[in-house]
């Protein structure tokens, strides 16, 4: 099936909701503020907050109009601060480009804006959030030409007013306009900067630009016109005659007739170009290494055309170079050993620090106990078994190993090949934005539900929020029923915090740690399939989350999604059968914080590729080359970025290079080839410093790499020996230990002086070794179609955002769960199920771990969960002090069982029985009814995971089969036992007169022992992570 037929079949369906109609819905056009759902959340700034000092001295780029003559505006930069003067108003509007109903009120608003600022003599200032791609100008052309139209102004085309700023970080919108909060919207600050309106305008609701008309759209006048003079009256009721007749802050021109506004001003013109013109290039520098090829050599001169040139070092002189030979990091050392950290891991493919150890695990999760204070935290991901494995206090005496899933793995966690934390956690961020502490992961799938379904490739990065401690409640991590993973006995799994689905077959990603975005949750990842072709080639995806939907919600229509075609990446090398057969392999991606260059592994090139990623330009919208995407709604930007600057060839040579990290000064990159090697990069040069061959050691399948936050040794997993690894610098004598940099110090010297004298001359970041000064980007209008809100067939996308959360239930969504066409090429559409709430349905995956353990059947809770019909809870009921006991409990029978109850066990089963008694109450599972820590199988295992000798908090997994003994005891100090009647078994002995405990007993009859001859040789049990296996002769192994 080729893409486009894809798109074609996901088009089609229509699932859960009807298609959607011009009229206005009032759907998500609430003013609310803060929204309806959000009023805990301190990131939204409503009426009588005020902006904060971060926000207000924040610069924005003006990109129309240029040299507005403004003031308040210099290098055509803006800070709100600048309007926090006596008297003065500020309005500022959220729009999106692109041909949706917002766009019809940009219009109204820019003649809104002229007439006000001259009527007031530039008191009242007005300012456009304008984002979605596109060029400036020509946006803001169209706006200027639809307020002439309108007959706004008295006829006059605006000129000065608005200011409009080109949002591409969606930092205005997502620190005034916070999302959920509607568009198009408005809001009004007075002099100190408070907002005193905020409001939506009367477009919102309507589903593109021609549904919404004129007369809809002119409605915004009054509303904003009343508004702003009640304010501005107001204040200048307020002020003194002096400051009423002060000169105004605007430098103001003669009025524009709108026959000499014909042309707007080149978004590209320079702020001076004076000093910019010379043709005359300089003598080329010094070859720019000092060994080997030598590098490069450049000449410059002082102009905008064709800046730089470059050409390689020539031969005569690189002929005279030494070799380039190996020295000494301080990483590997003179001499090196390894330690292995963890293995019988499942296909491990990557690995990172987190930056908050402690922060996901606590103190107590699932029975275990932990040790928050101990050591580091190491997260590996397991490509294989679609987990996580955490390997906390990390290096010490507590150290141990949980894994955790997602409910969902076979489409948030299918084949997870890479993982990046935000470890940013010094930002000027708003507390209730900041996802520091999150991580994304890739998957290398095309969305086939771990080979169950014929792929759809909607499939791309899932986004998690680890802070559970901080966060009780926030549902970061649920039980299997939906509920916060709050009681330390239940099993834990992850519930994702958004996902975009750009990306399928995904083989690395890296965290942006940028500090311009409101959330930070900006993640660069490496796309296998990018050039629409399968296999055979693939380019680099940038996703920003901006605002995540949070756990349980399944709206997708906050973010930015953009292509870079021109990074061209690539699998192993092979046909596209061989490459499939490299599924899963890692590529490693890492951003350097200060250069703020992104570093990427390309193995079927055998190069590291270095991309300048603040460089780049909107070239066109993607969703009609690559038309599955995550949502149509103009809120959601899908963008094709072009005349990005790269090194396509940073480093060359490699023999399939995966992992990538740097060291903790930035200096130096690690690049691990698959095959066993391990090579030191120079930052600043690219050359080789030192490697080392693990390959002999068996390591020939090696993943991600990382390097320890605390103590700098590297670490890296391996795929077939399913180990994490510790690499030991064995030998770092004083002195012996260096490495000479390849970098000539005259060519250095030569560069910087060159950049300086360009960017005062041209303007900054004129100068560039790595650009195209060739490439031209013609910015493109999309065509309005591709906003309409037509790929209703799983309800993403539609323009009713209430269908991807709750909300959006209907009849049609529960009528899914009878559908039984689960063949692979069927028409039902398991994104569908995922979506109309469905975590348990005959057609999806199961007994990977994130459904019911082996053997159990599951009832869906819609919207929630599931529950098993293998599990129970076990509670200690004391309300009876005479004769207490153990309460047993089913969520999927929703049935408490009578004391004396005996629960029947059918063979071939495995039943968790979550154990919640709390301290001094242990309980265990044996052959004999009385409790006793010598055959406690409870007892046993604990001994094997921590200093507690007892399980009164936490899973025991009893695995049933043909050799197990028909008649088994729950039992528990001082309360009568819980007979478990296996599968077969005629009956069981009455226990009901002994209490294990109880001094009272002469002991256990000796017809409750286990017969020497018995059938039943083992039974195997699960505790937190580890196998207990007893035998009759009740002997006792553990099993890791």
């Amino acid at each position: 099936m080729t893409m486009q037929q894809l798109s074609n079949t996901l088009l089609a369906l229509s699932i859960l909701l009807p298609q959607s109609t011009s009229a206005q819905t009032n759907v998500g056009c609430d003013p609310s503020c803060p929204p309806l759902g959000y009023e805990s959340d301190s990131s939204h700034l409503c009426p009588g907050s005020t902006v904060d000092v971060s926000a207000a001295s924040r610069l924005h780029d003006i990109c129309h109009p240029l040299n507005s003559g403004l003031a308040a505006v210099s290098n055509n930069k803006l800070s709100f601060d600048a309007f926090k003067k006596k008297g003065h108003v500020t309005v500022i509007a959220n729009y999106y480009t692109g041909c949706e109903a917002g766009r019809r009120e940009s219009g109204v608003y820019a003649g809104i804006a002229q007439r006000i600022h001259d009527d007031t003599n530039g008191l009242v200032n007005f300012v456009s959030s304008l984002k979605g791609g596109g060029s400036c100008s020509m946006w803001a052309g169209t706006y200027q030409s639809d307020a002439l139209s309108m007959g706004l102004n008295d006829g006059v085309k605006p000129s000065t007013m608005p200011l409009t700023v080109s949002d591409e970080s969606y930092d205005l919108r997502d620190h005034f306009f916070t999302p959920p909060f509607p568009h198009p919207s408005y809001i009004v600050l007075d002099e100190n900067l408070e907002v005193t309106y905020k409001s939506v305008g009367p477009c919102c609701g309507y589903s593109n630009y021609y549904a919404c008309t004129d007369n809809v759209a002119l409605g915004l006048d009054k509303m904003l016109t009343d508004k702003i003079y009640e304010i501005h009256d107001k204040q200048l009721r307020s002020m003194d005659e002096t400051t009423t007749k002060a000169t105004p802050t605007t430098v103001m021109t003669e009025p524009t007739t709108a026959a000499e506004s014909t042309t707007t001003t080149n978004i590209n013109q320079p702020f001076d170009s004076s000093g910019c013109q010379s043709t005359t290039f300089s003598e080329w520098s010094a070859c720019s290494k000092t060994c080997g090829d030598g590098g490069i050599q450049f000449r410059y001169r002082v102009n905008f055309d064709q800046t730089v040139e470059t050409q390689p070092c020539p031969s005569e002189v690189a002929s005279t170079l030494p070799e380039c030979s190996e020295q000494c990091v301080i990483e590997f050392g003179n001499e090196f050993d390894i330690t292995v950290i963890a293995s019988n891991l499942n296909s491990p493919r990557d690995l990172a620090f987190h930056p908050t150890p402690g922060i996901h695990l606590g103190s107590y999760s699932e029975g275990r106990t932990f040790h928050p204070n101990e050591g580091e935290e190491l997260w590996v991901a397991n490509g294989y078994n679609h987990s996580i494995s955490i390997i906390a206090s990390l290096g010490t005496e507590y150290q141990t190993t949980i894994s955790r899933r997602d409910r969902g793995y076979y489409h948030y966690m299918n084949n997870i090949t890479a993982l990046a934390f935000n470890t940013v956690n010094s930002s000027p961020r708003n507390a209730d934005q900041d996802t520091f502490n999150y991580f994304a992961l890739c998957n290398d799938n095309i969305n086939d539900y771990v080979g169950s379904k014929e792929p759809n490739y909607f499939m791309g990065p899932t986004l998690y929020d680890t802070n559970t401690v901080n966060n009780p409640g926030k549902k970061n991590t649920v039980n299997r029923a939906g509920d916060d993973c709050s009681d330390p006995a239940d099993q834990c799994f992850f519930l994702h915090a958004d996902m975009l689905h750009e990306a399928p077959a995904c083989i690395g990603i890296a965290h942006d740690p940028e500090v311009e975005t409101a959330y930070g949750a900006v993640y660069w990842a490496f796309d296998t399939t990018g050039d629409n072709s399968g296999y055979d080639g693939g380019q680099l995806v940038k996703f920003d989350f901006s605002q995540p939907h949070g756990p349980g919600s399944m709206d997708h229509s906050i973010a930015a999604v953009r292509r870079y075609p021109e990074v061209k990446l690539y699998r192993e090398d092979g046909n596209s059968d061989q490459q499939q057969q490299h599924a899963g392999h890692h590529a490693g991606m890492v951003v350097h914080p200060t250069k703020r260059v992104l570093y990427i592994a390309n193995p079927g090139k055998g190069t590291v590729v270095a991309v300048h990623i603040d460089t780049g330009r909107y070239s066109r919208t993607a969703r009609e080359e690559y038309p599955i995407f995550s949502n149509r709604l103009p809120s959601f930007e899908y963008s094709i970025y072009e005349c990005v600057e790269q090194e396509d060839i940073f480093a060359g040579g490699l023999d399939n290079p995966s992992g990538l990290v740097l060291s903790l000064d930035g200096t130096k990159l690690f690049v691990a080839e698959r095959g066993g090697r391990i090579v030191a990069l120079e930052v600043e040069s690219g050359m080789v410093l030192q490697s080392i061959d693990l390959s002999p050691l068996g390591y020939t399948s090696i993943g991600g790499l990382t390097i320890s936050p605390t103590t700098g040794a590297l670490y890296f997993v391996d795929m077939n020996m399913n180990q994490v690894v510790r690499i030991d610098a064995a030998q770092v004598n004083d002195g012996e230990c260096v490495y000479q940099s390849r970098v000539n110090a005259i060519s250095q010297s030569a560069l910087e002086t060159a950049q300086t004298q360009v960017d005062v001359a041209c303007g900054e970041n004129t100068f560039s070794l790595t650009r195209d000064y060739s490439c031209q980007v013609d910015g493109t209008i999309p065509n309005g179609t591709l906003f309409e809100q037509v790929h209703t067939d799983t309800g993403y996308a539609s323009d009713n955002p209430d269908v991807q959360s709750m909300a959006g239930m209907d009849e049609a969504a529960a009528l899914l769960a009878n559908r039984t066409d689960c063949e692979y090429d069927s028409e039902l559409n398991l994104d569908a199920l995922l979506l109309g709430g469905f975590y348990c349905h005959v057609c999806l995956p199961r007994n990977y771990g994130s459904s019911c353990d082996a053997g159990g059947t599951c009832a869906n809770v819609q919207w929630e969960g599931f529950t098993c019909d293998n599990e129970y809870y076990v509670d200690f009921d004391d309300k009876n002090a005479d004769a207490p006991s153990l309460m047993i409990s089913s969520l999927h029978y929703d049935t408490t069982y009578p004391k004396n109850s005996k629960l029947e066990l059918s063979r071939g089963v495995t039943y968790r029985f979550t154990i919640r008694t709390g301290a001094g109450q242990p309980v265990s599972i044996g052959t004999v009814p009385d409790f006793s820590d010598k055959i406690s199988l409870a007892e046993s295992s604990v001994k094997s995971l921590s200093s507690n000798t007892i399980v009164t908090n936490g899973p025991i997994l009893l695995t049933v089969d043909d050799a197990t003994p028909d008649c088994l005891y729950m039992t528990s100090p001082g309360t009568q036992s819980v007979t478990l009647i296996v599968e077969g078994a005629k009956e069981c002995p009455d226990t009901s007169n002994i209490i294990p405990g109880d001094d009272s007993n002469s002991g256990v009859p000796g017809d409750l022992l286990p017969e020497a001859k018995s059938s039943a040789e083992h039974a195997v049990l699960y505790f937190g992570g580890f196998f207990a296996v007893m035998f009759v002769t009740l002997s006792w192994t553990i099993s890791y």
